[in-house]
Order: C-alpha cells, then sequence, then structure tokens
C-alpha cells in the first residue's frame, strides 16, 4: 500500500461538514479525511492499531480505533486459555476485560456512525395530529374547520416519515451484523396500499427475530434488552385490518363517527389497536437503536 498522505489541520469541531469522513493519529500524525472503509483498510494492512486515536467529521468524541466497531479485525486466537483453576484467583476488585472488538467497551456494543432517536418526539408529533383532527371534526367554522385539517395531514405525513426512518436505521443497524436487508430496502415497499401490510411481516417481525437472535448471542449485545416479538407478530396483522375497513369507508363515503353504531365502534377500535401496538413497536425499535448509538461514558 502506498505511503499515506499527510494533513496538517486541527480535528474539526461539531457541526462541519463531511460527518461520513474520518480522521486518524498514527505515530503523532493526522491522516484524512478518508472514508470508512479507507480507515479499515489501515487497520487491516496493519498500519492503523487499537491504541491510536480516530473520530468522525462533525463530533469531537476522540477514540481509540479498537472501539469503532467493525474497524479493528479481531486476532484468531487458536489455543483455548485454560479456565482460571479456582474463582478465588480473580480480583473483585480489577475493571471488565475487554479482549476483542466483538465484546466491545463495558456498556456495550457503540456504533459512532448510528444516529440516536427521540421517541418523546414521535409521541408528540402523533398527539398533535390526532388532537388537530379532532378539532377539526368539533369544529363548524367553514374557514377554520379546512385549516386544521390541513395541519392535521402534515402533521400525518411528518409522523409517518419519522416512523420510516427510525425504521430504516434499524435495519442499516442490524446489517452491520449481518442481516441481507438494508434500510431502503426495508422501507421501499411500505408506501404501497395493502401489501404495506404483509411486508410489515418482514420488515417488522423480522427485525425482531434478528434482533433478539443478536441479543442471545453476539457478547457486545449483552446488556441490551430482547423486544416483545408477539408485538411485531400481532402489528402486520391489525395494519392490514384497518387498511381494509378505511377502503370499506371511503367507498361508502361515509367517516365511522357514531359511537352508537356497532360497526363504527369497531372501525375505530381497531384503528385505536393499531396505533397503540405500533407506538410498543416503535418504542422497543427506539430503545435498541439508542443503545448502540449512545454516547460512551
Amino acid at each position: 500500500m502506498a505511503e499515506l498522505p499527510q494533513r496538517n489541520f486541527q480535528p474539526p469541531s461539531r457541526g462541519s461538514s463531511g460527518s461520513t469522513s474520518w480522521v486518524c493519529v498514527i505515530d503523532d500524525e493526522q491522516y484524512g479525511p478518508m472514508e470508512f472503509r479507507e480507515l479499515r483498510l489501515l487497520a487491516i494492512d496493519k498500519k492503523l492499531l487499537g491504541h491510536h486515536k480516530a473520530w468522525q467529521l462533525g463530533g469531537n468524541e476522540l477514540q481509540e480505533a479498537a472501539s469503532i466497531v467493525g474497524l479493528i479485525p479481531p486476532e484468531k486466537k487458536w489455543v483455548d486459555e485454560p479456565p482460571p483453576s479456582d474463582l478465588g484467583d480473580e480480583d473483585p476488585y480489577a475493571p471488565p476485560k475487554v479482549r476483542t472488538i466483538a465484546d466491545g467497551p463495558p456498556g456495550g456494543l457503540y456504533l459512532p456512525h448510528l444516529r440516536p432517536t427521540n421517541f418523546l418526539v414521535f409521541l408528540l408529533i402523533l398527539t398533535v395530529t390526532v388532537g388537530l383532527f379532532y378539532a377539526g371534526w368539533k369544529i363548524t367554522d367553514p374557514e377554520i374547520k379546512p385549516i386544521l385539517f390541513s395541519l392535521a395531514g402534515l402533521g400525518l405525513l411528518c409522523w409517518i416519515f419519522t416512523a420510516t426512518v427510525y425504521l430504516h436505521r434499524a435495519w442499516d443497524m442490524m446489517h452491520m451484523f449481518g442481516a441481507s436487508l438494508t434500510g431502503s430496502k426495508a422501507v421501499r415497499f411500505l408506501f404501497f396500499p395493502i401489501f404495506n401490510a404483509l411486508w410489515s411481516f418482514v420488515a417488522l417481525f423480522g427485525w425482531a427475530k434478528l434482533w433478539n437472535q443478536n441479543v442471545k448471542t453476539h457478547p457486545g449485545l449483552a446488556p441490551a434488552s430482547k423486544v416483545l416479538r408477539p408485538f411485531f407478530f400481532l402489528f402486520p396483522i391489525l395494519f392490514l385490518i384497518s387498511q381494509a375497513l378505511l377502503i370499506v369507508y371511503l367507498f361508502l363515503q361515509e367517516w365511522p363517527v357514531n359511537l352508537k353504531d356497532q360497526g363504527h365502534l369497531i372501525a375505530l377500535g381497531t384503528w385505536g389497536l393499531t396505533a397503540i401496538v405500533g407506538l410498543i413497536c416503535w418504542f422497543q425499535i427506539s430503545r435498541s437503536i439508542n443503545f448502540l448509538a449512545r454516547k460512551k461514558s
């Protein structure tokens, strides 16, 4: 490999451009910016070692290369270490030992490029949207009603966009653990009515299955929490029924607002239950993303 190019500049401040590029320090010399794959080539060639420092443009955090998941290739051990003969020989006050990058930092794995989520904002957008729809339904003023419904529609689009972004991050996160489905592939079919409910079995239930499997088998995810898979299985079913009811009422050209009508109550109850189960699923997705996107203490 050719000699590394030397760049003379100071570490970038937060908010600078080129957030996908990386900079490293090798033998007191700074190199970069470069793409992550170029940084990994340096690690494969043994020019970038675990104790060397690296950081991503757009952040102030200086990290050891060994703490960045997927950067330093793990060393193969041909001889297993014998177990300790006596548990009393171990120092109970010794700090946790990290043997390989698979073990990660003491708090579990950490993906510095993964952006965290904010479930409270996600929930607030939905609450405001429902409130605007309800206000538009109650108010009889012909000038204010269309404004409220327009704002509610805009809020609904914002909420759907946020949900899609979170699911995209969740699959990109699993792609780091060998999942064949990427974030863009997981969300592209969610915009086709009816079919998106069937695809939810892959995009949601499939994700939950992979996450629980990795939490169980991957040492760096040992501190993480598993998700409740029954909710991820129930949501696609409710989502399909909800869309079918919506199509029926659109064909009948009416809106289920009569609480004394059993058919209207079934439709409203199904839509409400679908929203609740969906919120439970996305809460668990957000929690899982934030586990890997958190800042190290």
